[in-house]
């Protein structure tokens, strides 16, 4: 058996150099190895394959190309071995350098990388947090939530009027086909119909992503107004509730409980965060290079769908940025997902949490049944769709959280 000795020569928070060294018999094994694979490989007249000499294939290609080949075989194999016996895990591709080569003797080289940094947890059961108190029902959001009921119950009714309005529902005849179209001013389409009359015919140019422009021709069949009915007990008992009151106490708890399940999802966010900003994490700058460049293009190609609200240049405009800002927003925003992602592991590992398959076709069965799911089918789309191991983490990461926040002393601000 072959000896590699490897070393870290150089390490910060980020950065490693390791060294290694290969010795004089894994060299002669390597270059031999190469050597057998071109007289294997190659088709000289002559020569049968595998029984090329050494010297002819010394003089036809050179000794050069078969000692750098078995480099290059052994920075792969070895670095690898080497990054295994040092327990590190490199997140950018490993620059390497030949320090000393002898194909009688060893084979010295290096490697530089970026490495994620250590997280040393400080103590993170009984953080304490100011927080805001939660906010009670408003009478916007009651009424809201009110428009909302009465638009699902809402009616259609012949218009007094023979003129398209805006938000009028027009029935309108194509040709053979007739159908019910609501008017929009904000619709380049539908925006076309207003001020015409009952039995006139509007002609349309509608644009297409793709050809030219379609032509059409509409006829005004008739136009119909929304009723909206009256809150009042008829509506309440419409919706399944014995009472206006019933309605807006369960409408009221509805909101209620929606605002303390966001306070709380933000409090335990900030629970983390709290974490994070107590620690020194540097990360490397490449890497965060790298991802935020990533997700700045990925930005950029959705705005370049021909559905998307606007382009790429009108949003810079909109934001009032340069690209480059725009660029540096997504860096500051790659460095703070990347801190809490390396939190987060930490604290896993710190408590030793994991959930089995079994455990979580448990957890996934309760929640669709929830649903109202068939839990069978709900675990089948979870696995088709590759996002068992991303729901996996969602609930171990969901474990994390609950953690922190039940060991955690909130004290409440009080309220200007």
């Amino acid at each position: 058996m072959t000896n590699t000795q490897c070393e870290i020569k150089e390490r910060s928070a980020t950065d490693v150099t390791v060294q290694v060294t290969v010795d004089a018999g894994a060299v002669k094994n390597a270059i031999d190895t190469v050597y057998r694979r071109y007289s294997k490989e190659a088709q000289i007249p002559g020569f049968r394959k595998g029984r090329v000499p050494r010297a002819y294939l010394d003089s036809r290609f050179g000794v050069d190309l078969f000692t750098e080949e078995a480099q290059k075989d052994m920075e792969e194999e070895h670095l690898q071995q080497a990054l295994a016996d040092l327990d590190l895990r490199p997140v950018t591709a490993p620059e390497v350098e030949s320090v000393s080569f002898d194909a009688q003797g060893p084979f010295v080289f290096t490697a530089s990388f970026s490495v994620l940094p250590k997280v040393e947890l400080p103590e993170y059961r009984g953080i304490e947090l100011k927080v805001k108190p939660l906010e009670g029902v408003t009478e916007d959001e009651m009424n809201g939530t009110l428009e909302e009921i009465r638009r699902r119950f809402a009616t259609l009714a012949p218009k007094g009027s023979d003129t398209i309005e805006d938000g009028d529902i027009v029935h309108i005849k194509e040709g053979e086909k007739e159908w019910d179209m609501r008017v929009d001013s904000e619709s380049p389409v539908t925006a076309k119909m207003i001020d015409h009359k009952v039995g006139e015919t509007v002609d349309l140019e509608i644009e297409r992503d793709e050809g030219d422009p379609l032509h059409t021709t509409l006829e005004v069949m008739e136009i119909k107004q929304v009723v909206l009915p009256e809150i009042d007990d008829d509506l309440a008992k419409d919706a399944g509730f014995d009472s206006l009151d019933e309605m807006k106490a369960d409408i009221s708890e509805k909101i209620a409980a929606s605002k303390s399940e966001r306070r709380e999802q933000r409090i335990k966010g900030d629970l983390l965060d709290h974490i994070v900003s107590q620690l020194d994490l540097p990360l490397p700058e490449k890497m965060v290079e790298e991802m935020a460049a990533e997700d700045l293009e990925r930005f950029k190609e959705n705005l370049e769908h021909p559905e998307a609200p606007m382009t790429f240049e009108e949003y810079l405009k909109e934001r009032e940025k340069s690209e480059d800002e725009l660029l540096a927003e997504y860096r500051e925003g790659v460095t703070q997902r990347l801190r809490r992602e390396l939190v987060m592991a930490k604290l896993i590992e710190a408590e030793g949490i994991s959930i089995s398959d079994e455990e979580l076709e448990e957890i996934a069965s309760e929640e669709a049944k929830e649903s109202s799911e068939d839990p069978i089918r709900f675990i089948a789309r979870l696995k088709a769709n590759d996002q068992w191991d991303a729901y996996r983490t969602e609930k171990i990461n969901s474990r994390i959280f609950n953690l922190l926040y039940d060991n955690a002393t909130l004290i409440e601000e009080k309220s200007e």
